[in-house]
């Protein structure tokens, strides 16, 4: 699902000349959605507008309900503030942030001044609840989130923002985020060592997940890496996982073997007139083989060099396999 289109695209164009606050848990190894490589490509490639998924469609519908919602029960005013903020002695530190706190909240020259504060709208799965307040600390933010507030009050150095999310749909809470210098600096040196060292330079970040390496590297190049004290560590505990979930499986197999014999000719099992499992025949499904029936009718003379350039190559997908020792 789209947005304008033309504002979106002069958006995204104008995100790949810094980093923003939606970029920061990524470069940091945080957000659960995106890599530093993501960050990386989005910055260095063609600006493209893709479909927002349902719920980042359905966080921008419900984002002025959430402003306010939190205006009403914080009784602060906020305003919308149309327009890409930056840092003062750093134009690669950029911010749009959802609303500032305060009756004389205006932009100058890419700054925010007259705010009191800043707020963070966001909307939450239900199953994400436990997220929003975590043990000892009511007040936490999923730490993806409290990266990006963090450098937003690094950009506008404002002292706080509070964090409104909708969770489920029928849940408001609203945190506050408040300003840390150690955390900035630590952000802020990170973030500059990506802007700089991967970006500017356009040297492409070490992958941190397979499909970092899918992306980077589709084909393997056949040469072979030794293995150090980490890879020997993570292969002899993925072993030995795989070692359970195969006497797992074959328990499972067994189990499922007894019930099969149970069910005989029948199509399901039940209790209490319940269905507990079902063993149905699927519908019978029909397979044409083309080239067996171009070969033996031959309408064109040429139907195999036709054939042939109907017919494309798909690359083989890399597969991960354990060799046994």
């Amino acid at each position: 699902m789209r947005v304008a289109a033309a504002p979106r695209i002069e958006w995204l164009a104008q995100r790949q000349r810094g980093i923003g606050g939606s970029d920061v848990a990524a470069i940091l190894g945080l957000s659960p959605w995106a890599t530093p490589l993501d960050v990386y490509l989005q910055k260095t490639g063609p600006v493209v507008d893709r479909d927002l998924g349902e719920p980042a469609y359905w966080g921008t519908v419900l984002e002025g309900v959430v402003a306010d919602e939190y205006s009403k029960r914080a009784e602060r005013p906020i305003i919308e503030v149309h327009a890409t903020l930056h840092a003062p002695d750093a134009d690669w530190m950029l911010a749009n942030i959802d609303r500032a706190v305060g009756h004389f909240a205006r932009v100058e020259a890419g700054r925010l001044v007259g705010a009191d504060g800043l707020l963070e709208c966001k909307t939450a799965s239900a199953f994400k609840s436990a997220d929003w307040g975590r043990g000892d600390d009511e007040d936490a933010v999923p730490v993806h989130y409290a990266a990006q507030c963090m450098w937003y009050l690094a950009v506008t150095g404002l002292e706080w923002i509070d964090v409104a999310c909708l969770i489920g749909g029928q849940r408001f809470v609203q945190k506050r985020v408040v300003r840390d210098e150690e955390t900035i600096a630590a952000i802020v040196e990170r973030c500059s060592a990506f802007w700089h060292g991967c970006v500017v330079q356009r040297k492409a970040p070490e992958p941190t997940s397979s499909r970092d390496v899918i992306t980077l590297y589709p084909e393997d190049n056949g040469q072979a890496v030794e293995a150090g004290e980490a890879e020997l560590a993570a292969y002899s505990e993925a072993l030995a996982l795989r070692q359970q979930i195969e006497a797992l499986e074959a328990e499972l197999e067994q189990r499922t073997e007894a019930l099969k014999v149970a069910i005989g000719e029948r199509a399901a099992l039940t209790l209490d007139g319940k269905q507990l499992v079902t063993w149905k025949a699927a519908k019978a499904s029909t397979k044409t083989d083309w080239r067996a029936i171009a070969e033996t009718y031959k309408p064109d003379p040429e139907w195999a060099e036709r054939f042939a350039a109907a017919t494309t190559t798909v690359p083989g997908s890399r597969r991960f396999i354990f060799c046994k020792r």
